[in-house]
């Protein structure tokens, strides 16, 4: 005889409870680590991190991919066989909300002329005429690609997971994506009618990346008798 239905749920409920509830995709933190005597970012960056930082609205954890090869012949009368000889690894997407300054407009956009010697942000005050009295820079100059050394960086996505002092208190996974540059910054759309944060969004490749397994549930809360997750409050014993 089945258990009722209700019991299998309750047990479910429980289960997951112990598990300390379920996922949302809403808790993310991303932060760029750039080697120590990298050349970049730019000492506004150094002064704003937490900021961009805090803008990034969308991100994404890489997925993983194989290449493979054909194997035939090693049975009689078996079609050929897949195998897997190589990791791939494609772009990850991140997108941002731009303050009115434009900081992480600012800090992509820079990031990715410093890969090609833009040199430093052209800057001037934010009126109009004193930004239709700039020029461009010279039209004979040169692009010199900067070493990989000085231009990439490890991005460090981590999903993160409330608890009882903070909403990223718990970091169940991180993806450490190494050597990471920007390839792709995508038009920001411009237009009238009904107004709407200004977003940026970029593509980086990677060479690959680390994953960091986190153990939450050994992380003793603090506060006896509450729960983790108030989704599953119901019927859901207290974790201690």
């Amino acid at each position: 005889m089945t258990a009722p239905r209700v019991s299998q749920i309750d047990e479910f409920m429980t289960r997951i409870g112990r598990q300390r509830g379920m996922s949302l995709t809403t808790g993310f933190d991303v932060e760029f680590e750039f080697p120590s005597g990298s050349k970049f970012p730019a000492s506004y960056y150094k002064n704003s991190k937490d900021v961009i930082t805090m803008l990034c609205d969308e991100a994404q954890l890489p997925n993983v991919q194989s290449a493979t090869g054909q194997l035939s012949g090693r049975y009689l009368g078996e079609a050929a066989v897949q195998y897997p000889h190589s990791r791939m690894f494609t772009d990850v997407g991140l997108g941002f909300l731009c303050d009115a300054d434009m900081l992480p407009a600012k800090f992509l956009n820079h990031w990715y002329n410093f890969i090609y010697s833009e040199g430093e942000p052209m800057v001037t005050i934010d009126d109009y005429e004193s930004v239709k009295g700039m020029s461009p820079r010279n039209r004979y100059r040169v692009n010199r690609l900067a070493y990989p050394d000085d231009c990439t960086c490890n991005v460090y996505i981590m999903k993160t997971e409330p608890d009882n002092y903070a909403a990223n208190g718990r970091i169940p996974i991180t993806y450490i994506l190494e050597n990471a540059y920007p390839y792709s910054i995508d038009a920001v759309p411009l237009s009238y009618g009904s107004s709407q944060i200004t977003r940026v969004n970029v593509s980086l490749y990677y060479s690959r990346h680390t994953v960091i397994y986190g153990d939450i549930k050994s992380i003793k809360t603090g506060l006896t008798g509450v729960l983790l997750n108030s989704d599953f409050a119901d019927d859901i014993p207290p974790s201690s």
